[in-house]
């Protein structure tokens, strides 16, 4: 049996629903052979409550917490500015877990980054980062789709996202970098909004890839009229959208109409439906790696597999810094 020790008792561990898949709890809560044996919150009353849902214990100390049950595999599902502070201190741990399960940003600047990454180099312990989408079997199927040129070449890309550049459009950056394999540099900002997260004003950018074709654009909106989170990728052959937060994908490919006209008709994605969520590919993913112990089952996963996508998140907030400064 896989054990599971819970770091944050939020929305995104579970604390809702015990049967939404898309969380951590959740997604533990129905794979056979693992186990959350307990969780820990600043909140203490939250860790009871999620203690309740998930039949494990709630704890105050994390120290004595990791000695009493030796767990397997630690989620770290805390806000953004913690995330530093605990993935070093588990890492550090007498009783340090084989694999950390760290949610996204994974810090704050290009030091911290290093200092995890030496640490977890150093103890042989694993991170892994929950960049959502390289768990998603439509995106690996696109990926794979891209790369073959299905769809053509890049045009154009759109990314729409709100509430915090490093906090949620980490995700866009994640993402297109992921289908592409490739480096995003920033090349200028066009505006930017506050969030409700401070210092993590939400951007918006004009982007390209280091090595391949095609423009990109990050475009803010204001989530008080509501979160919308899509990625319209135009190719000369295609256009490929990702609407509802990814859910929804939306073909369309390049046809001449009966009065010779260049337009685009919508066909299907021809892709796989889904056997499981995100969430629990990574899951399932982990605690396999835990059982196995095949470490190159994590290869694009790790924590300096996502160097390059915090790179462009901080490029993007310290030219943000610099022009609003001038």
């Amino acid at each position: 049996m896989v054990k599971v020790f819970v770091i944050g008792c939020g929305r995104i561990a579970g604390e809702i629903y015990t049967n939404a898949f898309n969380t951590h709890g959740g997604a533990y809560n129905v794979l056979d052979g693992a186990e959350i044996v307990a969780c820990i919150d600043t909140n203490y009353d939250k860790a009871i409550l999620y203690s309740q849902k998930y039949n494990c214990k709630a704890e105050k100390d994390l120290e004595m917490s990791l000695e009493k049950y030796r767990p397997d595999i630690v989620s770290v599902c805390t806000p953004d500015q913690t995330h530093f502070r605990l993935t070093e201190q588990l890492l550090l741990s007498d009783y340090a877990p084989k694999l950390i399960f760290l949610e996204k940003p994974v810090c704050q600047s290009g030091s911290e980054l290093k200092r995890l990454i030496d640490l977890s180099e150093q103890k042989n312990v694993e991170v892994v980062v929950n960049f959502t989408r390289r768990f998603d079997q439509h995106y690996q199927q696109l990926k794979n789709r891209i790369k073959t040129g299905k769809y053509g070449v890049l045009r154009n890309a759109y990314a729409t996202y709100y509430s915090g550049w490093q906090h949620n459009g980490v995700h866009h950056v994640d993402t297109l970098s992921f289908l592409f394999d490739d480096n995003i540099e920033i090349v200028s900002i066009n505006n930017a909004m506050n969030s409700k997260y401070k210092s993590d004003p939400t951007l918006g950018l004009l982007a390209k890839f280091t090595h391949k074709p095609g423009k990109i654009y990050f475009k803010t909106f204001n989530e008080e009229d509501y979160q919308l989170f899509e990625l319209e990728l135009q190719f000369d052959k295609s256009r490929v959208r990702l609407e509802d937060f990814g859910d929804r994908v939306i073909v369309e490919h390049h046809h001449i109409n009966i009065i010779g006209e260049n337009v685009i008709r919508l066909e299907s994605n021809d892709l796989v439906d889904k056997t499981d969520t995100a969430m629990q590919v990574a899951v399932k993913l982990i605690c396999k790696f835990v059982e196995d112990g095949d470490s190159k089952i994590l290869d694009g996963y790790r924590i300096s597999d996502s160097v390059r996508t915090m790179n462009t998140i901080w490029q993007g907030k310290k030219m943000y810094e610099k022009n609003r400064l001038k």
